[in-house]
């Protein structure tokens, strides 16, 4: 065959049942991809359901002490819901939030199987904890408040503030708790720098997501809504 033959046929459209194949291989392809990452957030839920029904029925163990494992394990479980919930009771619910949905989930599963496996501490779990909840509260916070304001950067900077602040409430929560005798806390100068730091970082990445994922028009932001 010479090359102007060889040119020709490469040049040819393909057919039908090639073009139904490669489509299908493309629904294949997305819709394996869309259980993975289901099945992911279900073992997820799972696996933090799980421990938050060990730390519920052995909140009384040495592995737990001075930690309010119970009081904790009920915030596991609540939270878990959380989002599937608000999303059923929004009138114009739209698809299902699954990207927050699971980053709400993560940190529970670390803060939950950090504790019930003994690692908090000695792996660092807090400091990934601190960072992903800034993280999460920064970014939902600016994803409803993009809508609402002129500019992107203006939800960025204030949501960035509102979970700094959040931070620095819970860690005012913890010392007025040292101070009433709630012990085992284990709360030195060093660690609440540290669980500062994490958590404006996390902040910080959450207004960035804020700046680089919500629609740069006003008028854009108000059609997408939260889910920008």
């Amino acid at each position: 065959m010479n090359s102007q033959a060889l040119a020709a046929s490469a040049a040819e459209p393909p057919t039908p049942e090639a073009a139904d194949a490669g489509r299908s291989s493309e629904r294949a392809s997305v819709d394996l991809a869309e259980i993975v990452r289901w099945a992911a957030l279900f073992a997820a839920k799972a696996a933090t359901i799980g421990f938050g029904i060990d730390a519920l029925l052995h909140g009384d163990s040495r592995r737990f002490a001075g930690k309010a494992m119970r009081l904790r394990a009920i915030g596991y479980l609540g939270t878990l819901f959380v989002v599937p919930l608000a999303w059923r009771l929004l009138p114009n619910r739209g698809r299902y939030p699954r990207g927050l949905d699971t980053a709400v989930t993560i940190p529970l599963l670390l803060d939950a199987a950090g504790n019930g496996l003994g690692i908090y501490e000695d792996a660092h779990v807090d400091d990934v904890v601190h960072i992903a909840n800034a993280a999460i509260v920064s970014g939902v916070a600016g994803a409803l408040l993009a809508p609402r304001v002129d500019e992107r950067w203006h939800a960025a900077l204030v949501a960035t503030s509102l979970a700094i602040t959040a931070e620095a409430v819970w860690e005012i929560m913890e010392y007025t708790a040292w101070r009433m005798g709630a012990t085992g806390m284990g709360l030195t100068y060093a660690d609440t720098m540290d669980d500062i730091i994490d958590s404006t970082l996390g902040a910080i990445v959450g207004g960035l997501f804020t700046l680089v994922r919500v629609p740069h028009s006003r008028e854009d932001r108000k059609r997408v809504g939260w889910r920008s």
